[in-house]
């Protein structure tokens, strides 16, 4: 029977922060979603928490949470400016300890990772040791105020679920015997997979507990659900995927968005954050070698409500002009009013290049653009820049799923 580990970093960006700077250690402290640009220092910047210390989270700071309501719970929050440059090398040491024990690593986000150590431990009590070992190594790479959580269990749902029993720093083993015995102490919000929506028919139908949802009939939760019934039924047993795969599988979509600090009102700056986001979606569909034959964009307003406009087309698409030409037409008539954030998606990826005359224009434009991709492989992504887009300059994120100045 497979041993599966789920390792998640505890309050990552906030732990790493505070391991650079020893006079974070002990405070309460928010990682703020973007990177600090010293040319918009005079403004009030909008952002959100993208991560808490564990002084902040006795407090009641969350992540996600706008930091002008963090600041109201908390008065003496301190809000440190993300460094993804900083947490993306702290990510690739963490990945390489786990691969110092298994070869079997999938990355689920900046901070996670399953394990498969089946042959590694051979049992539990080898996996008990494994799971010290890595957290010794850990810090010793990584740096002794940086600490984990991990859950040791026969699947990633187990596994994940006990990473998450016991934090900061904690070690849960369950074994196959006490999987059911595991389940029933969860909350159904616990449980990755299940969201506010599905939690919210689950209730409905009067289901409250994972107890509960294992006593409903398959053939009901199929007629609710549709295929995803089979996943919950499956789920409240604790039967999770067994599979870790280190190699990613290939994307669906490829996609940036942006929230800015102030909301834009200018069609003239929509139209260029626009251009700036689908340059770096086609920088990554030429270096991963696809192609699109569909674009979507989301324009969400000040006011929170959002619009999503999608256009299939016949030729393969990799400049990120004609992307954002496209997406501007189906979006231009509904940008009348302040925006909050704006993004850009290729879809319907392929292989497949798109066809070129010799001699003809587009052959010439995806040229130059093969060119300037190798100028920024060397120098990195501010190696070259659009003249119309000059003064226009997005600040790096720090994503819970990857880092900007990776992609």
């Amino acid at each position: 029977m497979p041993i599966l580990m789920h390792i998640d970093m505890n309050s990552f960006f906030a732990s790493v922060e505070q391991q650079a700077n020893p006079f974070l250690r002990g405070k309460p402290i928010a990682v703020t979603g973007k990177k600090f640009d010293a040319r918009e220092a005079h403004k009030p910047q909008r952002s959100i928490v993208a991560a808490a210390s564990v002084e902040a989270k006795k407090l009641g700071v969350k992540t996600a949470m706008p930091t002008s309501e963090a600041k109201r719970i908390c008065p003496n929050l301190i809000f440190v400016p993300g460094d993804p440059e900083k947490y993306s090398n702290i990510t690739h040491k963490m990945n390489d300890v786990f691969r110092e024990v298994t070869g079997l690593v999938e990355p689920a986000s900046v901070d996670e990772s399953f394990l498969d150590v089946t042959a590694q431990a051979e049992d539990y009590m080898g996996a008990i040791i494994l799971a010290q070992h890595i957290r010794a190594r850990l810090k010793e790479v990584c740096g002794e105020h940086i600490s984990v959580s991990i859950g040791v269990g026969p699947n990633k749902l187990i596994a994940k679920l006990g990473s998450g029993s016991e934090k900061p720093n904690g070690l849960t083993v369950v074994y196959p015997h006490q999987v059911l015995e595991f389940m029933d102490k969860q909350d159904l919000s616990e449980i990755y997979g299940i969201g506010r929506r599905i939690l919210k028919r689950l209730h409905s139908l009067g289901i409250e507990t994972v107890t509960e949802l294992r006593m409903t009939s398959l053939s009901k939760l199929v007629k609710e659900f549709k295929s995803y019934g089979v996943w919950l039924y499956r789920a409240s047993r604790g039967d999770g995927d067994i599979i870790v795969n280190p190699d990613p599988e290939a994307p669906k979509s490829i996609g940036h968005s942006y929230t800015f600090p102030h909301d834009l009102e200018s069609k003239t700056d929509i139209r260029r954050a626009l251009l700036t986001l689908a340059d770096k979606v086609a920088f990554r569909m030429r270096r991963d070698g696809f192609s699109a034959t569909a674009v979507s964009v989301r324009l969400r307003y000040s006011d929170l409500s959002s619009r999503v406009f999608q256009k299939r087309f016949n030729e393969r698409e990799i400049n990120g002009k004609t992307l954002m030409e496209i997406a501007w037409r189906l979006c231009e008539p509904y940008a009348n009013a302040p925006i909050r954030l704006v993004g850009i998606s290729a879809h319907r990826l392929s292989t497949e290049l798109p066809e070129q005359d010799l001699f003809s224009t587009k052959h010439r434009e995806l040229s130059f653009l093969g060119a300037l991709d190798k100028i920024q492989n060397k120098f990195g992504k501010h190696a070259w820049r659009r003249a119309s887009l000059m003064n226009t300059w997005l600040k790096a994120r720090s994503s819970g799923w990857h880092y900007d100045h990776e992609l």
